[in-house]
């Protein structure tokens, strides 16, 4: 099964784009928001050097791909629909971006660095958006999201710890392996976010955004492509 990465990002920041150039597929692009209305999915390799010439041997790999003393390891790529403001509300394609953004491994953050998007995702003049903004915006939905998740499952958390039937990290755990969150993420969220010595029936609003940002950034680690910087 290979890694599985996820392109997130406003509409409009040129995600299809960087999709087909990885993948060497041909995902509809065009100026209008909401392009991709559903995800769509493709293969792209990294490219490493091959122990085979440093061994002296002739390899027969199973999961990937040797070609002149280069392997190629297979990673699927996921195009998603573009986030806009309160997606994780349900707004725009929310429900449908987060429901597979919740099976990916890691995260391509996609930012139109010439600033020639508005707050809607409609195509503007350069200099006239806020890369930045797009950028904090897209991390408060994933935040929130995850936030949204364990505030709606939080007395069955409470229940859970109260009859001793497992320990936070794992009721933690448990509610969120949709999102594909394993007990060691939910274990060094607890630690970065200050609320491992906390119990859990007293954590304020404030501990549980606290909470799942450091989540978000163990369970889905992100790179930020800056896109269209010559623009």
């Amino acid at each position: 099964m290979p890694i599985r990465i996820g392109i997130i990002g406003k509409t409009n920041t040129g995600k299809t784009t960087f999709f087909n150039a990885a993948t060497m597929l041909s995902g509809r692009i065009d100026k209008f928001p909401f392009t991709t209305k559903t995800p769509q999915r493709g293969i792209g390799y990294a490219k490493t050097l091959c122990v085979c010439r440093e061994l002296g041997v002739k390899d027969n790999p199973k999961n990937s791909i040797c070609i002149n003393g280069w392997r190629f390891i297979p990673i699927e790529i996921v195009d998603l629909p573009g986030l806009v403001k309160d997606a994780w509300k349900g707004k725009g394609l929310g429900n449908e971006f987060l429901s597979v953004a919740a099976q990916t491994d890691a995260l391509i953050h996609m930012v139109d660095a010439s600033g020639s998007v508005d707050a809607d995702g409609n195509i503007a003049e350069p200099g006239t958006g806020d890369p930045i903004q797009d950028f904090y915006d897209i991390e408060k939905e994933l935040v929130m999201w995850i936030a949204k998740i364990i505030a709606s499952k939080r007395k069955y958390i409470e229940k859970t710890l109260e009859t001793r039937r497992d320990t936070l990290k794992g009721a933690l755990a448990s509610v969120l392996t949709g999102l594909k969150v394993k007990e060691e993420h939910v274990a060094q969220a607890l630690e970065l976010s200050d609320t491992k010595s906390k119990a859990f029936h007293d954590w304020t609003e404030d501990d549980l955004l606290k909470f799942s940002e450091a989540l978000r950034k163990i369970s889905k680690p992100s790179v930020v492509v800056a896109n269209k910087m010559d623009i």
